[in-house]
């Protein structure tokens, strides 16, 4: 498997993952906010938390994915 074909399969399989994290995320790092007395401050941080990772994690894809073609093109 060359290169490109990596970037290609990689951003691919980082948007599932991007969904996954938006809905897991508050899951995971909930034991983060558990100083917070004010469970509604609690659970916005928390859902504001998972947005962000799957907004970060949904990056990848169309960055991947232009590098890959880069590489495509750059081995021609």
């Amino acid at each position: 498997m060359n290169l490109s074909k990596a970037a290609l399969f990689l951003g691919l399989i980082s948007i599932p993952l991007s969904i996954a994290f938006w809905f897991m995320s508050p899951n995971i790092a909930g034991s983060q906010f558990e100083a917070i007395s004010d469970a509604a401050v609690r659970s916005a941080l928390a859902d504001a938390h998972a947005e962000r990772w799957g907004i970060f994690v949904g990056l990848w894809a169309p960055t991947l994915i232009a590098l890959s073609m880069a590489l495509k093109c750059e081995k021609k």
